[in-house]
């Protein structure tokens, strides 16, 4: 042999005891291993066990309907006091309870509940409104989201806004805009009903 063959002869040599040596460990490992082990089905056996099931929510809830899935607010727990007193009662939440009856704290009933949610009656031109310090910092477009309570007659008797802080004066303009919008009252079986409604206002400027 010469020179050249010893030499690739050599490298080769050398290679496969550097793969034999990075790889070996692992091989051995994955042959060894248990997970790979063929067992009979007809030779295993089940052991009883105890499993909790938690109750589904109702089916009223995941398809729509008049109660209010809001989570029900934990009460306090007070600890028995005087020696040799019993504990009081835990009263933990319970995660199957639903609480309310489709309305926020103030009776205002949510939209989405509504036969028909409560329809703004704009009159004039939003544009109007848009900010001038938007304009300077070439800002065209932005979305401010409103949460209203509408009374019975479609009067605005909260407002209140619940997107993150737009800056650059749209908040304020959103505020202004609410101010002049008419509403006309939603309403639930045929009858008008105060709601609470979440209404997206879109400021659009162009040159």
């Amino acid at each position: 042999m010469d020179l050249f063959q010893r030499c690739f002869a050599g490298s080769l040599i050398l290679h496969i005891l550097i793969l034999i040596l990075y790889y070996g460990p692992s091989i051995l490992a994955f042959t060894t291993s248990d997970e790979n082990k063929i067992y009979d089905a007809s030779k295993i056996s089940n052991n009883n066990m105890e499993v909790d099931f938690i109750d589904a929510l109702p089916a009223s809830i995941m398809l729509g309907g008049d109660t209010n899935p809001a989570p029900v607010q934990k009460e306090e727990w007070i600890e028995g006091t005087g020696e040799g007193r019993p504990d009081a009662e835990n009263t933990d939440v319970n995660i199957n309870k639903l609480s309310g009856t489709g309305t926020d704290p103030d009776g205002y009933m949510f939209a989405d509940l509504a036969d028909r949610p409560p329809i703004a009656l704009v009159d004039f031109d939003l544009r109007d409104y848009f900010p001038r310090e938007a304009r300077s910092a070439n800002i065209f477009r932005k979305t401010v989201t409103v949460q209203l309570q509408i009374n019975e007659n479609g009067s605005v008797n909260s407002a209140k806004i619940i997107s993150p802080a737009a800056g650059y004066g749209f908040d304020e303009a959103a505020m202004k805009v609410i101010s002049r919008i008419q509403f006309r009252p939603g309403k639930k079986n045929g009858k008008p009903v105060k709601m609470l409604v979440d209404l997206p206002l879109v400021f659009e400027f162009e040159d």
